[in-house]
């Protein structure tokens, strides 16, 4: 063997051992470790059908949870819901279309769930969507990713309240984003009708579920419900290689290849992306801080636009307005 042989091959050992080093110092720092028996509670998981929502319907489902899958894609998700029992040996996993971008369908979705089951223990709001290139509108004609991202999500939390004030203890956990803290609401064009830019757009709307979620919380301190809102860390799932595929391919080709292998070696999986949920989900309930933002399985610091209570008192009215204007 050749000297430039015997070097080039060790170059590659020490890539290999240094991949896999930066791996477990920027991937693998936390999981959820929490265990218990969850038979007889019900949780409602959206966007379940695939990535982080699905692992965590297959975490919970082994614990022996009744799992509601609400998704919007009638044509994968009872495939999915075959796949879960199967695996997990729990039989009470159940599908129920909703849209997030059709205020009808959540609330036939909230009809339809109350009428099959008494209570309510674990509300996930998992579903979401990252990088739309064009301006696109909701059914309702709310802007897509605001509407998707949080005000499908906060007509849901309010059709549900009263099952989950009957259930508790019980828990809202809403996905937000590490992103919302270089957000910011636009007051005057929420609907980014002036000016659309997609990490401003994206960063508003998960900015807007952390700002809700501090706000639900005080409006439920006396009614022992727990809302937290989580940061799933970046992970490699069919999100971001949608956002990557329609969003970086489109504005700079030659480095679509770089994101896509940076997300893809340094990324978490949908498992490891789970872990915040589940944590959020099992922890003992009075550890859990109220309203609080959790990353990696621990509370971490908000944006403060969301800790204003001007701010919060101000999104909730405007968005309560926005669907009563609709319904």
């Amino acid at each position: 063997m050749d000297s430039f042989t015997i070097i080039s091959t060790a170059l590659c050992l020490i890539s290999v051992l240094v991949f896999h080093l930066l791996q477990i110092y920027f991937v693998e720092k936390r999981k959820c470790e929490i265990t218990q028996d969850l038979k007889g509670q019900v949780v409602i998981v959206t966007g379940a059908s695939t990535g982080i929502g699905k692992e965590t319907a297959r975490a919970l489902a082994c614990m022996g949870a009744t799992i509601i899958l609400a998704c919007c894609d009638i044509d994968t998700t009872p495939a999915v819901v075959e796949e879960l029992k199967k695996d997990t040996q729990n039989a009470k996993i159940e599908f129920i279309e909703m849209d997030l971008a059709d205020l009808k369908s959540i609330k036939k979705f909230a009809d339809e769930f109350k009428r099959k089951y008494n209570k309510l223990n674990l509300l996930i709001n998992n579903a979401g969507v990252m990088a739309i290139p064009k301006r696109q509108e909701t059914k309702d004609g709310f802007e897509y990713i605001f509407g998707v991202n949080y005000l499908g999500h906060f007509y849901l939390n309010n059709l549900l309240l009263d099952l989950l004030r009957k259930t508790a203890p019980s828990r809202i956990i809403n996905l937000s984003s590490s992103y919302s803290k270089y957000g910011k609401i636009n007051w005057d064009d929420l609907m980014s009708e002036k000016s659309y830019i997609v990490p401003n757009v994206y960063s508003q709307s998960k900015l807007s579920v952390l700002t809700s979620t501090k706000y639900l919380q005080k409006r439920l301190q006396n009614d022992n419900v727990k809302v937290v809102a989580v940061h799933p860390g970046v992970v490699f799932s069919n999100l971001t290689r949608e956002v990557v595929r329609k969003y970086y391919f489109k504005l700079v080709p030659s480095l679509s290849f770089i994101a896509y292998s940076f997300i893809k070696g340094f990324g978490k999986t949908p498992t490891q992306g789970a872990q915040t949920s589940l944590y959020c989900a099992l922890e003992a309930f009075d550890k859990l801080v109220d309203g609080g933002f959790y990353a990696d399985c621990q509370i971490k610091e908000e944006n403060p636009e969301a800790l204003d209570e001007k701010n919060q008192l101000r999104l909730w009215e405007i968005s309560e307005k926005l669907i009563a204007s609709k319904i």
